[in-house]
């Protein structure tokens, strides 16, 4: 009996990127010229790409907060965005006059806790519907399949997340290595994000078939003044899975002192 080979996809894996108004989004065009320059089939951006700091509840009332407005946050995932396709449109539009074929990947949307701000600040004040709304955000006008908070997605037999919760209270699994957990847990291979870390698990489930679990740290440079004390334990960069077929995946990792020396 012949088994038939099953066709292998590529997904670059964007993290947490959190495009805000006081942060430049060059880090962008790198991931735009990474994406061209790789042609993966699939792209799927794991939350937070929009960080939307005028609707945090975390500093609000302090002085940190002072002159933000919900305008220029949403400017600033837009600016995101446009940075991000401007490598891929421009080669697209050399194809188009040649009449050769375009880059199309699939690109996959996940909303983070930092877009559900938005849902979030409607809830509590629901004269704000109509005046807020996530398609504010663009990501379907820029072509992404967007996908709620917290909805888990299957991609190549893969769940994908913004994180996996743990207990009652719908806490973001955490930990030493919170790959191991979450796919211990779940038994499934998953790719998330959210806190910020890099972290790496593979084991077998109890039919022998082995199982990957990636945290895949994040997509930006600036400070975050909530966490001082705990960002020098982040990483910064880009994930690529190579030959994604039913869950099992060859991973690369990219930081993003590696993206600007190749791409800056």
């Amino acid at each position: 009996m012949i088994n038939k080979i099953k066709k292998a996809n590529d997904i670059l894996v964007i993290p947490d990127a959190h495009a805000e108004p006081d942060a430049d989004n060059d880090r962008f065009e790198l991931a735009g010229k990474f994406a061209l320059e790789h042609r993966p089939n699939k792209i799927v951006c794991l939350g937070d790409w929009a960080d939307m700091p005028s609707l945090s509840s975390y500093d609000k009332g302090h002085k940190s907060f002072e002159g933000r407005r919900y305008s220029k946050d949403i400017a600033a995932a837009r600016d995101a965005l446009n940075r991000f396709e401007g490598p891929i449109e421009a080669y697209n539009k050399r194809q188009r006059k040649n009449r050769k074929p375009q880059y199309k990947p699939q690109k996959i949307m996940l909303l983070g806790n930092h877009e559900h701000r938005i849902n979030r600040a409607i809830e509590l004040s629901p004269e704000l519907d109509g005046a807020l709304a996530m398609t504010d955000l663009g990501y379907e006008e820029f072509g992404w399949e967007v996908y709620p908070f917290l909805k888990m997605i299957e991609v190549d037999g893969r769940w994908f997340n913004h994180y996996f919760i743990s207990g009652i209270m719908g806490a973001a699994i955490s930990g030493v290595n919170p790959a191991r957990t979450i796919i211990g847990k779940h038994m499934v291979s998953t790719v998330s994000g959210h806190s910020h870390l890099l972290d790496y698990a593979v084991q077998a489930n109890p039919s022998g078939k082995r199982i990957h679990g990636l945290v895949s740290g994040c997509f930006f440079e600036q400070s975050m003044g909530y966490a001082k004390s705990t960002e020098h334990l982040w990483s910064r960069g880009l994930s690529f899975l190579h030959n994604v077929v039913d869950g099992e995946y060859d991973l690369e990792w990219f930081s993003m002192e590696r993206l600007w020396e190749l791409y800056g």
